[in-house]
């Protein structure tokens, strides 16, 4: 520590080491999983960082602990101190059991496993589940371990497929098999999304590219479980992008539509009123049936006093008619809403040139 730097000054010792590092309040924040607001209260002296994080603040600062604490050298920085070091000899003494614990479990089941069948068996799938087992419990006490939460999901994740491998390989059988593929595909969407998070925040795209690969993932679960149960792919596919159509619509207006609130309101009512007649004659198309509507059934409108009448809605023939009473009433109403948001919206437009 330089001696420019007052050792009771803690938060301009922070704001000086962070600069020195290059990282601004909201960088730091992120590499320790804090907000921004966090870091600017340690640099205005408002408060401490918590004990769990002093490793990790040291590292990110390239400092030392003993560095950090002869900073603050203070009553509360003396018993954050005192506090810092029974917490991590708790989280060694915890780590250690589970270890060990582990450990004797493995044995325990190795001779078992030997001694009965004198070979191993089912052994290996009690490695395996004690290995995730110690990815979840253990791991994330081990303060040596640079990126903890990175390398607690790449452990678990490997961890998880060699259980159901150790498994599938005990008992066989094409199910287990399918239901590894099943869990490969599932565990992509949560790395996807991290791997977006982590390398595309801040990229202008980045709700589409969300959107994107959430699609993806369902296109690609929906493709696996039609292929291994039989069902045609292509239809399966087909319903997935028929659910989507009007998701993406409804997602373009929300994200990049830069409009009145009460005009995109309209716009919603509008997409989520044509998701009726689109999902049916979809619907028809791919599974044709003898009587369904059709496009000429939903813009030849019966006369509207019709739709108000107490026995249209009840007589049951008028089953397919009333879905056309729906969706025109429906764009009726879309249509009131969206020329209350247009007028809004050129309202807006005005004062903005004004101003």
């Amino acid at each position: 520590m330089t001696e420019s730097v007052q050792k009771s000054d803690f938060a301009a010792y922070i704001q000086q080491k962070r600069k020195a590092a290059g990282l601004t309040q909201e960088e730091l924040a992120r590499q320790l999983y804090v907000t921004k607001s966090t870091v600017s209260k340690w640099e205005r002296g408002v408060s401490y960082p918590d004990i769990s994080l002093v490793r990790d603040v040291c590292q990110a600062l390239s400092i030392s602990e003993h560095e950090f604490f002869t900073a603050c050298d203070d009553v509360a920085a003396k018993r954050e101190k005192r506090d810092a070091t029974a917490y991590r000899s708790l989280l060694r003494g915890w780590s250690r059991f589970f270890t060990w614990a582990y450990l004797l479990a493995a044995a325990i089941c190795l001779i078992c496993n030997l001694a009965v069948y004198h070979t191993l068996s089912w052994f290996w799938i009690v490695l395996t589940a004690l290995l995730l087992a110690w990815c979840c419990t253990g791991l994330p006490l081990e303060q040596r371990i640079p990126h903890r939460p990175f390398v607690f999901a790449v452990s678990a994740t490997g961890c998880l497929f060699l259980l159901l491998f150790a498994c599938w390989g005990y008992v066989g059988g094409a199910w287990l098999g399918f239901g590894i593929a099943v869990t490969a595909v599932c565990a992509a969407l949560p790395w996807g999304l991290f791997l977006l998070v982590k390398f595309c925040p801040k990229h202008r795209g980045f709700p589409a590219l969300v959107m994107a690969a959430v699609t993806a993932w369902t296109a690609a679960l929906v493709a696996l479980c039609t292929a291994v149960t039989g069902v045609s792919v292509a239809q399966g596919l087909s319903l997935t992008a028929m659910a989507y159509v009007p998701a993406w619509l409804l997602f373009a207006v929300a994200a990049y539509l830069p409009a009145h609130p009460c005009l995109k309101a309209g716009l919603y009512c509008l997409v989520a009123d044509f998701v009726l007649p689109f999902f049916n004659l979809t619907l028809n198309a791919l599974f044709p049936e003898p009587g369904a509507l059709t496009l000429w059934d939903y813009l030849h409108w019966p006369p509207l006093r019709d739709f108000f009448a107490p026995s249209f809605w009840q007589s049951a023939q008028n089953g397919p008619q009333i879905n056309v009473a729906v969706f025109v009433l429906g764009l009726f109403a879309s249509a009131v809403v969206l020329a209350a948001g247009i007028v809004l919206q050129v309202r807006q437009i005005r004062r903005k040139r004004k101003s």
